[in-house]
């Protein structure tokens, strides 16, 4: 009886042991299993700031239109001769080209007839300078006689009769020139170099004074209503913009800014000519015009500026600083700030998705070329 009872306690003793060195091991193996773990710092592209002046680039934008359009009217009636073959709807044409012109028979007998005119009473006047002659050797003798018609000298030597040829060879050298002028009005050219928007003249078609017979828009310039927020402010000093259709740009002027609000946009508006090959009216333009100017400034990449105004700051620390800095202006691709960065010091650039203060950071500095066209 002793004996099964000494080996129970003995089984027993046995088992006890197992579990304890079995949890002793489970416990080892837990701790050793348990090891800190190092989170990864995050990399991000920054950018050094460096002070620099700098001029708002205001964004705009218009239709392209001729400088001009010109109606072309005849000043004289008559049966159209001949028509150039350039003349059509869309046609280019020069300064100076051929378009198309009047008969020109009833107008050259005019001229001739004016001219034949002019030339009898330029006769008709040496006629009569030939009789002031006469007239004057009558008087003198008639002066040194008792005749008493003093008062009646200027009729005696035909003053009067001078008069009426001098208005005479006037009014036929006005004829003349009508007549000529007539004549030259027959042949119609382009005034300016341009494209052909309507026309409505044929051959053999009679024509009369005042009818619109083309028109044309003037293409040596172009213009530009631009228009552009009324938030903005231009340089009243610059006149430079620069005019985008596509994938062309043009150097334009500003020639006035409009001192009124648009009615059907809201917005302010500034009239810009340019020159350019090619440009087609009525083509859309993206236009850029001078705003003010900043000088020892911090212009950085406009999704540089976070939410109330302002920027992520890489410390030398290498952790997160959130800065607020002062706006100055805005512009499509830049941000201005006055007060807030130091020059030297790293923006970032790059998003974070839970930014904290002083969180550990790993940069990357990014070139950044500060184009300003204007």
């Amino acid at each position: 009886m002793k004996r099964k009872t000494k080996n129970r306690w003995t089984a027993v003793l046995i088992a006890l042991a197992g579990c304890t060195l079995t949890a002793l091991l489970a416990i080892q193996d837990s701790e050793e299993s348990i090891q800190p773990l190092s989170s990864p710092v995050l990399a991000v592209e920054t950018l050094c700031v460096q002070k620099t002046d700098y001029r708002v680039q205001v964004p705009a934008w218009g239709v392209v239109e001729p400088k001009e359009t010109i109606d072309v009217r005849p000043k004289v009636s008559g049966m159209v001769a001949d028509v150039s073959t350039g003349l059509f709807t869309g046609g280019a044409v020069g300064q100076g080209t051929f378009l198309f012109s009047i008969d020109t028979r009833a107008f050259e007998n005019t001229l001739a007839e004016a001219t034949a005119a002019h030339e009898q009473a330029r006769q008709a006047l040496a006629i009569e300078e030939g009789r002031q002659t006469i007239a004057k050797s009558e008087w003198k003798l008639l002066e040194g006689s008792n005749w008493q018609g003093a008062h009646n000298k200027p009729l005696a030597l035909r003053r009067p009769h001078l008069k009426t040829c001098q208005a005479a060879v006037e009014m036929a050298l006005a004829r003349q020139s009508q007549a000529e002028l007539d004549l030259e009005w027959t042949r119609f050219c382009a005034p300016c170099k341009g494209v052909i928007l309507e026309e409505s003249v044929a051959k053999g078609q009679v024509l009369d004074i005042g009818d619109v017979a083309l028109r044309l828009a003037c293409t040596d310039c172009y213009h530009v209503m631009a228009s552009f927020s009324t938030g903005d402010v231009l340089d009243p000093k610059m006149q430079a913009a620069v005019v985008t259709i596509g994938s062309v740009s043009h150097k334009g002027i500003i020639k006035t800014v409009l001192p009124r609000i648009d009615p059907q946009t809201r917005q302010k508006q500034a009239l810009v000519a340019f020159t350019g090959p090619g440009v087609a009216l009525g083509a859309y333009a993206a236009l850029t015009l001078p705003g003010p100017m900043f000088e020892n400034c911090a212009v950085l990449p406009k999704a540089a500026l976070r939410s109330g105004s302002s920027v992520w700051i890489l410390s030398i620390n290498g952790t997160l600083d959130i800065r607020p800095v002062t706006v100055l202006a805005k512009d499509p691709r830049h941000v201005v700030i006055g007060e807030g960065l130091a020059e030297g010091e790293n923006v970032i650039l790059s998003h974070i998705a839970s930014p904290l203060k002083g969180m550990p950071l790993r940069g990357t500095e990014r070139r950044f070329r500060l184009k300003n066209p204007v």
